[in-house]
Order: C-alpha cells, then sequence, then structure tokens
C-alpha cells in the first residue's frame, strides 16, 4: 500500500484514465450499459489498494468520465436526459459504497495478518524461552529475537544479590541510572529515547528489559505495546522459573549432602565404633593371661585379628572410593587369567567366608581378560564378602563364569534370602543398604565401589536372582583381543 496521498491520487488518475480508454475500445462491442461495469472494477481495485480517500476519488472520477465521454452530449458534462442524472447518481453511491467496503475488508485484512504475525512472533519467543536453561539463553533472546521483532536494540539487566542492576558490554546504549530507576520504581519508569521495561513476575520484578528503537518512539501503537509486554511478561516467567530452578537443585545438593553426611556419620560411628569396642575388650581380656589358656589365648588373637581386618576394609572402601570419584580411576590393567584373579580373591576373603561353602565353576578354555589385578581382586572380594554377610554359617556361595560372544560373564551368588525388595540399582548407590534398619555390620560402600571399578573397565554390573534361590550379582566385561603366544623351539 502507498503512504503518500498525493501519489495515490496520480495513480487513481491514470487508472481511471486507463479504464476510459479501454471502455471506449469495448463500446465497439458492447453495449454502454455493460461498460459501466468496467470503471465499478476499477474503484475496488483502487479501494482495496490504495484505501479509503483514493477510493472515494476513484468513484468521483470515474463517474465524471463517464459522463463526459460517453453519455450524449459527449465531451460535456451536459445531460441531454434526465435520466442519466438518476444513473449517474446511482452510479456514483454504488461506486462509494463499494469502495468503502473493499477499503474496510482491506483494513480488517491487514489488521488480521498483523495480529496473525504478532500471535506468531509471540508464540515463537515464548517457545525460545520455555527452551531456555540459564540467563545467558535468555539475554541471547532477548538480543536477537525480540530485538528483531520490534527493530531495535535490546539488552537485558538484571540484579546483583544487593538489587543493582549490571549491564554488559552489549548493552551499552543501556542509562544505568533510568533503568534502575524503572526497577526500583516500575510505575514511574523514564521515557526516553530508549524504552526501559520492568520484568515483573508473581514473586517480584526480576529485571529490566532496555530496547533502542532505529527509528521512531517505543512502542509505536497500542498493539506494539500489548505485543512488548506480552514478551516482557514471558521473559519475566522464564528468569522466574530458572531462578526457583536454581534454587531447587541447591536445595536437593544440600539435601542430598546432608542425607550422605548423616549416613556416613550413623555407619561410622557404629562400624568404627563396634570393632574398636571388640577389639578393646579383647586386648583387656588378653592382659591376664594367667586365667587363659593357649587356645583361649589363640582364640583372642584371631579375632582381634578378624576385627582388625573388617576394620581394615571398611577404611579402604571409603578412602578408596572418595579418591576415585576425586581423582578419576587410574588403571594398571594386563593380560591375566581369569583363573588366577578369582583364585587369589578368595584366598583373600577366606576370612570371610570360612564358614561358607564356596564352589567355582570355571570351564578350562576362560579367555584371558584384560583387567588391573588389584582392583578386580577387591570387586570379587566385595562380593564374596557381601555374600557372606546376608547368608548363615553353612550356606552355599557359588562363583562361575563363561564367555558369552565378545563379553565375559562372572556371576558370584548364593543361596541366602535374596534380594531386599526394592530396585536393584539403588543397591548400588554410596550408603545405600537393602536393609536401612540392620544389625550387619558396613555402610553401603562395597557395591558402589564395585560399580566404580567394573565401569572403569567398560564393563556393567548388576543384581540378578540367584538360581540357587538367594541373591545374585552379574559381572560383563568385555572381551578384547588377547596377544598371541609364540612358543620358539629349542634348537
Amino acid at each position: 500500500m502507498l503512504d503518500s496521498l498525493p501519489r495515490s491520487l496520480f495513480v487513481t488518475t491514470f487508472a481511471c484514465a486507463a479504464t476510459t480508454a479501454l471502455a471506449s475500445w469495448l463500446l465497439r462491442v458492447f453495449d454502454l450499459s455493460n461498460v459501466v461495469m468496467l470503471f465499478l472494477v476499477t474503484v475496488v481495485l483502487i479501494a482495496l489498494k490504495l484505501g479509503r480517500a483514493a477510493g472515494a476519488y476513484a468513484s468521483m472520477l470515474c463517474v465524471a468520465s463517464f459522463d463526459f465521454f460517453f453519455v450524449e452530449p459527449r465531451f460535456s458534462f451536459a445531460v441531454s436526459d434526465t435520466q442519466y442524472v438518476f444513473t449517474f447518481a446511482l452510479m456514483l453511491i454504488v461506486a462509494l459504497l463499494i469502495s468503502q467496503l473493499a477499503a474496510r475488508l482491506q483494513l480488517q485484512a491487514r489488521l488480521a495478518t498483523e495480529g496473525e504475525r504478532r500471535a506468531s512472533a509471540l508464540a515463537r519467543v515464548a517457545s525460545d524461552l520455555a527452551a531456555a536453561m540459564d540467563t545467558e539463553q535468555i539475554d541471547w533472546i532477548c538480543r536477537n529475537s525480540i530485538a528483531q521483532l520490534f527493530h531495535a536494540r535490546a539488552a537485558l539487566l538484571l540484579p546483583d544479590a544487593q538489587g543493582r542492576l549490571a549491564a554488559g558490554p552489549e548493552a551499552g546504549f543501556a542509562d544505568l541510572p533510568a533503568a534502575q530507576q524503572a526497577f526500583d520504581q516500575p510505575e514511574q519508569a523514564p521515557q526516553t529515547k530508549t524504552y526501559y521495561l520492568p520484568l515483573t513476575a508473581p514473586e517480584g520484578i526480576r529485571g529490566v528489559l532496555a530496547l533502542e528503537p532505529d527509528q521512531g518512539p517505543l512502542p509505536a501503537d497500542a498493539d506494539d505495546r500489548r505485543l512488548l509486554l506480552a514478551c516482557g511478561s514471558s521473559v519475566a516467567m522464564a528468569l522466574e522459573r530458572i531462578h526457583f530452578v536454581t534454587v531447587a537443585q541447591e536445595t536437593q545438593v544440600r539435601m542430598a549432602g546432608e542425607r550422605l553426611r548423616n549416613a556416613l556419620l550413623s555407619a561410622v560411628s557404629h562400624d568404627l565404633k563396634t570393632p574398636l569396642t571388640a577389639i578393646r575388650g579383647l586386648a583387656e581380656t588378653l592382659e591376664e593371661p594367667d586365667r587363659l589358656s593357649i587356645d583361649d589365648q589363640r582364640d583372642l588373637a584371631r579375632s582381634i585379628r578378624q576385627q582388625s581386618e573388617e576394620l581394615q576394609r571398611f577404611v579402604a572402601n571409603i578412602l578408596d572410593l572418595a579418591r576415585m570419584q576425586n581423582e578419576g580411576m587410574r588403571l594398571n590393567s594386563d593380560w591375566h587369567p581369569l583363573g588366577e584373579v578369582i583364585g587369589s580373591a578368595l584366598a583373600r576373603a577366606s576370612a570371610a567366608v570360612r564358614d561358607r561353602q564356596v564352589r567355582t565353576m570355571l570351564p578350562p578354555d576362560l579367555p584371558l581378560v584384560y583387567v588391573d589385578e588389584a582392583l578386580f581382586e577387591r570387586v570379587l572380594i566385595n562380593l564374596l564378602d557381601n555374600a557372606a554377610k546376608y547368608t548363615r554359617p553353612g550356606s552355599t556361595i557359588r562363583l562361575r563364569a563363561h564367555a558369552d560372544g565378545d563379553a565375559m560373564i562372572i556371576i558370584v551368588e548364593d543361596d541366602g534370602p535374596g534380594l531386599p525388595p526394592v530396585d536393584p540399582e539403588e543397591l548400588f548407590a554410596p550408603f545405600a543398604r537393602g536393609h536401612v534398619e540392620s544389625a550387619i555390620p558396613g555402610v553401603g560402600l562395597g557395591l558402589s565401589l564395585c560399580r566404580t571399578i567394573v565401569t572403569a573397565h567398560g564393563g556393567t554390573i548388576r543384581a540378578v536372582p540367584s538360581e540357587l534361590g538367594g541373591a545374585g550379582f552379574e559381572i560383563r566385561l568385555p572381551l578384547g583381543q588377547p596377544p598371541a603366544i609364540v612358543i620358539e623351539d629349542d634348537p
């Protein structure tokens, strides 16, 4: 649509002249009553393209042209037949009505298009803000999507802990004192070339959106102001959402820390105090050797050693898990026969499983495994110790292994009471135990340490029901390509 009225009138005049010329040519074929419709079509088109004023001007000009060029006496505004006066008046009224209706239709179409554009723009901005995860992404949306929408430069000004706004390098055009005034007193926001929009959320003002238009004031009209306020409201809600998400995350971290601290203190106070108390009591008994036989003294010394080993495993698990989580896992892997690793682990765990029947099922053709022998022994020892804790004396603990495709499967299982009624994955969390209140010693670090070590080897570990009726733990390690063994003939 042309904005200049003189130019619109010029185009209207040219269109009416062209219509008159076309009508003169059509009179060779059609009657005058049919040609008059051509002028009405011209009026409609001009009203649609150029607006109300041009449509009214076209109506009068077309009637005048029709009278001057086509009604007898021609080339004169005099009318020989008075019936033509009624025709001209009716034609002018019809042309004016059609032009006004066409202009109104065009205006409504333009308003509908603008409304759809604003609604689409607002929906796009709201969608981008809903996906934003931090204030940097919201600032980027303000400086790009919202700025392009209003043809302006934009900057997001956020308050610090003391409520003072800060501006980054991309907000150099903003006047901080004026923005601060808009933040502190939203109802008295300064109206300068730069527009400062307070971002008001349900829980307070989250910041100020500064907009400097490329030309003209902002907002230009009521619709633009409503769109700007809607965008500001969306930005404020996104900032408040991120604020509460941050608060919730900090609360969860603090609660998790509190739970870990309480679990650690509870476990340490129990599992350190129990063996230390036992060791102290046994040592006090040994202080009077005259009352004890040689066999009693030997039993007391064995008990002290067992309690010391239990205490050593407990402290080692805590220190190893803390070191692995802080510094990462450092593996010293090499190719080892799995039977030797299992045999070494059984020897080191002999005290823990001395009252149980331990059986192994290992095929003679097991391939080599690429593991850190010391760390993987720790995994097997923890699993054997765990099975011994939750089974009665005389129970069966079975350790079996086999190759399955490109993986080595190792299963440690027992015929005890089975897995606890919780999610099996929860058993591998630090300080997690199958039974919260239990007389069985332990703090729930053994399985967590096992998973950390197995994961570092590229494998997986999970809790499974045992074929013996109790609990089982399945380790799956990747099988690589072991080195070839070259046997040279003795010359």
